[in-house]
């Protein structure tokens, strides 16, 4: 299975939120890459991000890769200022679903985060817990499962991942 884009072609990306089916926040990007293993998409420094559940939208002072992968029940990629990795971004969500146009799946609220030199952290695990009682089971089995193929996915230095850097602190996130 693989997402019917081009390079070059304009994509929303859409995170809702569960049960309620509500917009938490969405941003335009750019499909910079095709693989069969996913698509790599940009947001680019300068461009919007809209956290429609906070009310504030973020003009990017960097790059923000982000990598869509069939079926897996995660997406991410580098924060990327003049050719450095800043950190990985990466959302445990259910599987993207192509719209037509672009990518929609719900946040699962955990969030890995690693540095540029590849070590790793879970973030919003309380959220996580907090909202556990309201996904469906399989839900629950898959994210924590995505938070170990995310520790994975770094260790192996897979597709979007940049070799190893000089970490930096942590990124200001909305």
């Amino acid at each position: 299975m693989s997402f019917p884009v081009r390079p070059g072609a304009r994509v929303r990306v859409e995170f809702y939120k569960y049960p309620e089916g509500v917009l938490h926040y969405f941003w335009e990007a750019e499909v910079v890459e095709v693989r069969p293993e996913g698509v790599l998409t940009l947001l680019p420094q300068g461009g919007v991000f809209h956290h429609v559940a906070k009310g504030r939208s973020v003009v990017l002072d960097h790059d923000a890769y982000v990598a869509f992968f069939p079926g897996a029940w995660y997406s991410g990629g580098p924060d990327v200022r003049a050719g450095r990795v800043l950190e990985y971004y990466w959302n445990v969500q259910t599987p993207a679903e192509w719209t037509g146009e672009g990518f929609r799946q719900y946040d699962l609220e955990l969030d890995v985060r690693c540095r540029a030199d590849h070590t790793c952290q879970v973030f919003d695990r309380e959220e996580f817990l907090a909202k556990h009682p309201l996904y469906p089971k399989a839900w629950v089995e898959a994210a924590e499962r995505a938070v170990e193929a995310i520790f994975r996915h770094m260790r192996e230095g897979r597709w979007p991942v940049l070799p190893p850097g000089e970490p930096l602190p942590w990124m200001e996130r909305v």
